[in-house]
């Protein structure tokens, strides 16, 4: 009775089922397990019973017992094959494919026509990946019922699944020709199609399959893979969100929503999903390797190294495990050990491009650059479009010196990616290091320079400044310096400041571009700020590398490289969300240098240039501690000692240099200059001929060799030298004034305007080059021109009285032709009065260039004695011709009592002897009792001279007989006779010495009127020669230290070459 119940219970319940009325099924199935349950009460052998109880069970979702029941029928009944059927069933349900294949098979023993017990022994061979027998069984199922579409179904999954997608295609066609409705066969087609790559026919395909079945999570997520492969991420992205909606615990769609988020860069999203993952399922390796790489991009090393740690306990001979390994200790800076693990990854797979990118990466770091160019040339050999590869190739060939050949890399790369950052920025770097090549060097590749960061800075700026890093920052800070853009530069490292203020480098980067820009107070207060104790190295962890099996002794005790440190901070991805908390490692500024002999270089500069010499001197004594030889301390130590008139000093610290780096064309050239300020000019010349013989391409070189040359008299090798200099450096008006110079000694006057105006278009404000100028147009009598131009000096430099002396020589020259009054009266037809206008303009001019001479004179120190004497010789010479003559002669007793250079003390002793003896000669009273000089002595001299003729006339016995003075006589005859009487006159007799006493008083008389005796008539003018002023020596210009010490500062700034980021190697 209540087995009859039962099984109307459970027919109920399946006729409901079939009609998908599911829960009234459902309810009738638990009712039929109740009536079940009361009729193995009462008969626990009851076989049919135990066999129904299975069914419900398995339609009620309860497979173990399910199993259970179906087990206990076949106890009972061993050969009840419904039982043996329905076990296999409940055994596939169970994922125990062997044991339902076993169950299957004893179906078939017993009926081998039984089409679903092909059919599902083709799905447990499915299942256990062994595709030909399920083809087979599948095949075997369809023959034996030719109208079942699943048979068709599953044959296309494991024709699939074996490679055979025409197949697979065919077979799923012929299903839809069976059931048009069939949601799984028309996934299947698009997978087929997926496979073929036809995304499109595969998308039209997955929507007639969710047309038909909306809540097939497979579906959505196939999908979402196509919409990947058609470049719609965010689509793709959609679908996945989709497909988990249906199925939340879906560990697959989790994962493909996190690597489609990655590529979205949503990297904080993407780790979520992950760790969603890995959370249900921690042996989930895609996971663990998608979030590894999520990681490396996001340079978060230390997290990175952990994840592939775990990948690498469940698969340790995964080549992707050990890669992405290396990767993280490649990100930590321990390039040993990521050596280790990418080695161990391409023992794995010996053609994987990528890992021998980071194989290349990893020595290029060590600085085995040999290593490192042929393991990026071996990854270009399997992957041509490996762009990765070519930077790193182009960076290598950049650190051999090979600048053409990387320059060609960074052009392979741009034919890549023409948006590629590194091969643009690269391309400027490399171009900079070629400048320093002269003889390669051209304007072409200036332009090349120019182009290459302009570029590199209109692709970086279309990103948002908010999307930026510090590390773009930085490196749009150096194109910016590349390009002589200081403030540009000083913008963006502070910019780079902004996002990682405890980074010494962007700091030690802000005041080196401050001093380029001459804000030294500044700069020095950014050198200040400086941290050097964040530019150490803390230790690594004890043990890492032996952890992973990395051989013994790889570690470099425990150390990393020297010049990096940690810090806790955040890091943000290019779309600017900040998404990871990492370990950052700060890298030195300067691949090649010590920070802190950079940092106290720059302090140097600094102090020297704000004046403070002894406390830059001390910073460069710091420097040369902290530097491998101390060059650039050195050679800044040398120039400073220069500004301060050290030049022995200075000597010595740049043979310092040579001593170490014989080959230093900057210490040799520097060392000349000072061999030249001390005057020894032979040693000089021996020692810029030896660099040159080096380093034949500098310009500052054969431009002091050019100077040092003129000096010893070798006009020949000094004209070559200058020419050079130019050749090298069009732009070095130096080499021009010296070559200037030197053609105007020899009489070239045409060559040497050539050349000065070339000086004066490269630098406006060359004072040198405007004298000379001048000195030329007047040697070429073009006085106008030369005034011209000796007033553009003066308006330069209006306290040199040199340029004054010159200009009004011009000034006189001109006046001399213009003016000439001899000329003009001459000239019958010209009027009395036209002659007295033009002697005065000629005048007038005079007077106006006496004034300015006449200030010059008195400002002038003592210690210009010599060009004071210059002065006063023209101021002389100028009064006496415009007959301002006793303002002559005091000018020229002015010049001539200082030390008068001897090409001017002969014409200014002449010309004041013509004017003392000419037109200002005295009468001869007037020489006897006006003079100023030796005044007393010649008064005295004439009041004697007068007493003694009176006393030889008045003692004459005639003088008492002349009427008109006969009363003096009588009255003075008997005094004179008193006082002589006893005296040497009481022997004086006319008569018998009046021959003699006459001759006496005549000769008297003479002496008394020589000095108003003149030999010159009135009108006579001597010919006096017009000296020229003193030319300015062309002398080694003290700019040439400021150009050196601004190279060296620049030099402090070398642009570091773009890296590609390791992380740009992973994928998802």
């Amino acid at each position: 009775m209540y087995s009859l119940y039962a099984r109307a219970l459970y027919s109920k319940a399946l006729a409901l089922f079939s009609f998908k009325k599911y829960a009234e099924a459902r309810e009738h199935f638990e009712k039929a397990l109740e009536a079940l349950g009361t009729v193995l009460e009462i008969n626990p052998e009851d076989a049919a019973a135990w066999y129904y109880r299975g069914n419900a069970l398995s339609y009620l979702d309860r497979p173990e017992e399910a199993l259970e029941a179906f087990e206990k029928a076949l106890s009972l009944e061993p050969e009840n094959s419904g039982a043996l059927y329905c076990k296999g069933l409940a055994l596939g349900y169970l994922k125990r494919p062997e044991e339902a294949l076993e169950a299957f098979g004893r179906v078939l023993e017993k009926n081998e026509e039984d089409a679903g017990a092909w059919h599902y022994k083709g799905l447990a061979l499915h299942q256990l990946g062994r595709y030909e027998e399920a083809l087979e069984a599948f095949s075997r199922s369809f023959e034996i019922s030719p109208g079942n579409p699943g048979a068709l179904y599953y044959k296309g999954l494991s024709l699939q699944a074996l490679g055979k997608t025409g197949e697979a295609l065919e077979a799923f066609g012929e299903t839809l020709k069976l059931e048009p409705t069939h949601a799984g066969a028309w996934e299947g087609t698009a997978k087929v199609y997926f496979d073929l790559n036809e995304p499109e026919k595969a998308l039209q395909a997955y929507e007639k399959a969710l047309e038909l079945k909306p809540d097939f999570a497979g579906g959505w997520a196939g999908e979402g893979e196509v919409f990947e492969a058609l470049g719609k991420p965010k689509k793709a992205l959609e679908a996945f969100e989709k497909a988990l909606e249906l199925d939340p615990e879906n560990s697959g769609i989790w994962n493909e929503k996190g690597r489609i988020l990655g590529k979205l860069e949503r990297y904080e999203e993407a780790l979520e999903a992950f760790e969603t993952v890995l959370e249900t399922d921690t042996s989930f390796i895609g996971a663990l390797y998608n979030k590894g790489a999520l990681l490396l991009i996001g340079e978060s090393y230390e997290k990175a190294l952990e994840v592939y740690g775990k990948a690498l306990e469940l698969e340790p001979e995964s080549a992707r495990g050990w890669k992405g390994f290396g990767s993280s200790f490649f990100g930590l800076r321990k390039y040993n050990e990521a050596l280790e693990a990418y080695k161990k990854a391409l023992n794995l797979e010996p053609e994987d491009s990528g890992i021998l990118s980071r194989l290349g990466a990893v020595y290029y770091e060590l600085e085995e650059f040999e290593k490192a160019l042929e393991a990026f040339e071996h990854a270009l050999e399997l992957e041509p479009e490996n762009t990765f590869a070519w930077n790193g190739k182009g960076n290598t060939l950049c650190e051999r010196g090979k600048y053409r050949e990387a320059l060609e890399a960074y052009e392979t790369l741009m034919g890549l990616d023409h948006g590629s950052l590194p091969a643009r920025y690269n391309r400027g770097v490399v171009l900079i290091r070629l400048k320093g090549r002269k003889k390669e060097y051209d304007e072409v590749l200036e332009k090349r320079l120019k182009i290459a960061f302009k570029k590199f800075l209109d692709i970086s700026e279309k990103i948002p400044e908010e999307n930026l890093d510090s590390e773009t920052w930085k490196y749009r800070g150096f194109a910016r310096a590349g390009l002589d853009q200081y403030r540009g530069a000083l913008e963006a490292f502070e910019k780079a400041l902004e996002l990682n203020s405890g980074d010494p480098s962007l700091e030690l980067c802000r005041g080196l571009v401050l001093i380029y820009l001459k804000r030294y107070e500044e700069a020095l207060g950014a050198l200040e700020k400086v941290d050097v104790e964040e530019a150490e190295d803390e230790g690594t962890k004890e043990g890492e590398a032996e952890k992973w099996g990395l051989k013994e002794g790889e570690v470099e005790n425990g150390e990393l490289k020297e010049g990096y440190g940690w810090e806790e901070r955040d890091v943000s991805n290019k779309s600017g969300k900040k998404f990871l908390r990492k370990k950052a490692l700060q890298k030195k500024p300067f691949q090649k240098k010590s920070f802190q002999e950079v940092l106290w270089n720059a302090k140097g500069f600094a102090l020297d240039a704000l004046e403070k010499p002894w406390e830059a001197l001390e910073a460069f004594e710091r420097a040369r501690q902290f530097g491998r030889n101390g060059e650039e301390a050195c050679l800044g130590e040398g120039i400073v000692l220069a500004r301060m008139g050290e030049w022995e000093k200075a000597r010595d610290a740049f043979a310092r240099v040579l001593a170490v780096d014989p080959g230093n064309t900057p210490a040799s050239t520097l060392k000349a200059f000072a061999l030249i300020r001390l005057q020894e000019f032979d040693r000089a010349v021996e020692t810029l001929e030896k660099i040159e013989a080096i380093d034949p391409n500098h310009d500052l070189l054969a431009c002091l060799l050019g100077f040092a040359s003129t000096r010893i008299g070798n006009y020949e090798q000094a004209a070559q030298a200058y020419r050079k200099a130019v050749e090298l450096n069009p732009k070095n008006f130096h080499a021009r004034d010296g070559l200037a110079e030197l053609y105007f000694r020899l009489g070239n006057s045409e060559g040497a305007l050539k050349e000065v105006e070339a000086s004066i278009s490269e630098e406006h404000e060359n004072v040198f080059s405007r004298i000379l100028k001048g000195r030329i147009e007047l040697e070429e009598q073009a006085y106008e021109e030369a005034m011209e131009s000796f007033g553009r000096a003066l308006d330069l430099d209006s306290s040199d009285p040199e340029i004054l002396l010159w200009d009004a020589y011009a000034r006189y020259l001109y006046a001399e032709v213009t003016f000439d009054l001899e000329s003009v009266e001459s000239n019958g037809e010209v009027s009395r009065g036209t002659s007295r206008q033009v002697s005065g303009q000629y005048r007038q001019m005079l007077l106006s260039v006496i004034r300015k001479l006449e200030k010059t004179a008195l400002s002038r120190e003592s210690k210009d004695s010599e060009l004071r004497a210059y002065i006063l010789y023209f101021l002389g010479f100028y009064y006496y011709k415009i007959r301002y003559l006793k303002k002559a002669a005091e000018r020229l007793e002015e010049c001539l009592e200082l030390e008068t250079p001897t090409d001017i003390k002969a014409p200014a002793s002449d010309l004041r002897d013509h004017i003392r003896s000419g037109p200002l000669k005295p009468a001869w009273w007037e020489w006897w009792l006006v003079s100023g000089k030796y005044c007393r002595l010649k008064k005295a001299g004439f009041l004697l001279t007068l007493v003694f003729i009176a006393i030889l006339l008045i003692s004459n016995p005639a003088v008492s007989t002349l009427p008109f003075i006969s009363w003096l006589a009588a009255a003075v005859q008997p005094v004179f006779s008193q006082v002589l009487s006893s005296g040497a006159f009481s022997a004086v007799s006319w008569d018998q010495y009046g021959r003699e006493y006459t001759l006496i008083i005549l000769i008297l008389l003479f002496i008394l009127l020589f000095p108003g005796i003149r030999l010159r008539k009135p009108g006579d003018e001597p010919e006096i020669e017009t000296h020229t002023p003193p030319p300015p020596e062309f002398d080694v210009p003290a700019t040439l230290l400021d150009e050196f010490r601004e190279r060296l500062e620049k030099s402090l700034l070398s642009p570091e070459l773009m890296e590609d980021r390791i992380g740009k190697l992973e994928k998802f």
